[in-house]
């Protein structure tokens, strides 16, 4: 998720599990700090690999097992801080480090991105798809609550935060199967057997969700509003061409080209879309667009057919067109004419 989440969700935790008689300003910055450390994997560059960055956000960083790391690390450079003012050594500060660390992982594994929390166990991406990256909701009353808690030295408000983003998560875990289940019910009563599937939540709600299944070779795309104790309602969105190892204009074999499209895939799970345009292809990442009805991919790899590595570009995709955000406002507000209703 987001920064400033990490940032109220290490002072929570720091709070909660500090040592009694220990300073509780040192606990929540050591909290602070080791929740936001795993993401220093946006420093880790290599020229010449347009790919570097899906390869290790979320990776080794993000694992159970450097948590470990984080926390020393944090504790640390916290008692560094305030050696001169409270008598407070890093092994104090080491369990709140711990507690800070590991609110960042399980917070990023609520999300659809896919964080790697059992490396070097396995490599595999766990996202629960329950949470959006950003949600208001989710982080404003946190975030108040984690303020609050530290210029009050209270552990009982920073309880209440913490239990306020776990009743939020638990609601978007619920929110996730209702929509999953609707879609499901809704594509039975079509006759269509998806070969995958997946729903995710869009920004800042867990209203409206974004809708992905493979079909026939296509990807169909939809939005489904999602409003507790009422029916889901569907629309459909656009569909675009499944990438596959077959496709046509795919670069050579062995090729530099060749070599980043299966990286790329590695990081989507294979849910590659296909597009052929002038003179190139573009394998996007269909589970991720600005719009949940959109099959425009947030990211997607062009590749030229010599397949060399200067044909081969990243193209990162997050611009509006205009009326966006009115359309996603119709779906919101649920006042869009398309919507099916799902019974």
């Amino acid at each position: 998720m987001d920064n400033v989440t990490h940032a109220a969700l290490g002072i929570t935790a720091g709070i909660i599990v500090h040592r009694r008689g220990s300073s509780l300003p040192a606990a929540a910055l050591a909290g602070l700090l080791a929740a936001e450390a795993p993401d220093l994997d946006v420093f880790i560059r290599q020229s010449g690999d347009p790919l570097v960055a899906f390869r290790w956000h979320r990776h080794f960083t993000h694992s159970f097992v450097f948590m470990p790391v984080w926390a020393l690390l944090s504790a640390w450079i916290t008692s560094l801080f305030f050696r001169r003012s409270h008598i407070v050594g890093w092994r104090a500060l080491f369990l709140p480090g711990l507690a800070g660390a590991l609110t960042h992982l399980l917070c990023d594994g609520c999300t659809s991105y896919g964080t790697m929390l059992l490396w070097p166990f396995n490599e595999t991406r766990y996202a629960w798809d329950c949470l959006p990256i950003i949600d208001l909701l989710a982080t404003l009353p946190l975030l108040v609550l984690a303020i609050l808690a530290w210029r009050r030295q209270s552990v009982r408000l920073a309880s209440y935060g913490l239990l306020w983003f776990g009743a939020y998560a638990l609601l978007g875990v619920w929110q996730h199967a209702r929509a999953e289940q609707s879609l499901r019910t809704w594509l039975a009563q079509k006759n269509i057997e998806p070969e995958r599937l997946a729903v995710k939540p869009t920004i800042s709600n867990l209203i409206v969700w974004r809708a992905v299944w493979l079909h026939d070779g296509r990807w169909q795309v939809a939005a489904l509003r999602n409003v507790p104790f009422t029916d889901t309602r569907l629309v459909i969105g656009e569909s675009r061409a499944a990438w596959t190892a077959f496709s046509a204009g795919n670069p050579p074999p062995n090729s530099e080209g060749a070599h980043v499209v299966a990286d790329f895939s590695r990081f989507t799970g294979g849910w590659n879309s296909y597009e052929v345009l002038p003179g190139t292809i573009s394998v996007g990442d269909i589970r991720f667009a600005m719009l949940p009805t959109s099959s425009e991919p947030l990211w997607s790899v062009r590749c030229a057919p010599g397949g060399s590595l200067a044909d081969t570009t990243l193209i990162m995709d997050r611009g509006l067109k205009e009326g966006d955000w009115g359309r996603l406002g119709t779906l919101l507000l649920g006042s869009d004419p398309r919507f099916i209703v799902i019974k």
